[in-house]
């Protein structure tokens, strides 16, 4: 079934600030309770009608193992990973990039529609992901949260990549603990969205004005 992001006209804009803690698990006995994290971006501003006409498809953002995982990653040596298991994120980090870069591009308001899909069935063009980084890093500096993401966009006629774009952000931690470290990560990919898809929009509106260029000289 098709996923699709729209933006109900009128609707309030929910203020941005980086972290929202979503609930934290009832503990019994002695056990830690868990506290679960996700992430919150500002929404860019409502656009009016859609720039172009073509319809995005995104795919499944890919991962590896440990990004499938809820359980927040830290790094204490560059070879060495860990988990805090009580600390843990809503949905896995890919699934979470995944819905943001999706809503963040509807938003902009360059595509009329905005599918999640797992075939490239009925879009002009399919957005392919992979989460190379989201995780705590610690070293000599201080404490980072470091996110990497690799994005692809494929024309759907004919299979061609006509943008693709690999970007790592590193910010320092906001405050002491996870919740500093899930602020960092927030801030991270707040940045490195706005970077990358910058690129993706005006690479759409290029392909855009050129058809219709090209239609019109027919």
């Amino acid at each position: 079934m098709w996923s699709v992001w729209r933006h109900k006209p009128g609707q309030p804009s929910k203020p941005l600030l980086g972290l929202l803690a979503v609930f934290v698990a009832a503990s019994c006995g002695g056990v830690p309770k868990t506290h679960f994290y996700t992430l919150q971006l500002p929404p860019p501003p409502a656009s009016g009608d859609a720039k172009t006409g073509y319809v995005l498809g995104v795919e499944r953002f890919h991962a590896s193992e440990a990004l499938r995982d809820d359980r927040i990653i830290y790094y204490e040596t560059p070879t060495q990973l860990n988990y805090y298991e009580y600390h843990r994120w809503v949905s896995d980090p890919a699934g979470m990039l995944e819905e943001l870069v999706a809503r963040k591009l509807d938003r902009a308001g360059v595509f009329a529609e905005v599918r999640r899909l797992s075939s490239g069935m009925g879009a002009d063009f399919i957005l392919r992901g992979r989460v190379l980084n989201f995780e705590e890093v610690d070293d000599e500096v201080g404490v980072h949260g470091r996110v990497a993401l690799e994005l692809n966009l494929v024309r759907a006629s004919d299979g061609a990549t006509v943008w693709s774009d690999t970007r790592l952000v590193e910010r320092p931690a906001e405050g002491t603990g996870v919740p500093g470290v899930v602020k960092a990560l927030n801030a991270s990919s707040e940045q490195l969205m706005n970077e990358s898809l910058a690129g993706l929009i005006a690479q759409v509106e290029s392909e855009f004005a050129r058809s219709s260029g090209q239609s019109h000289s027919q």
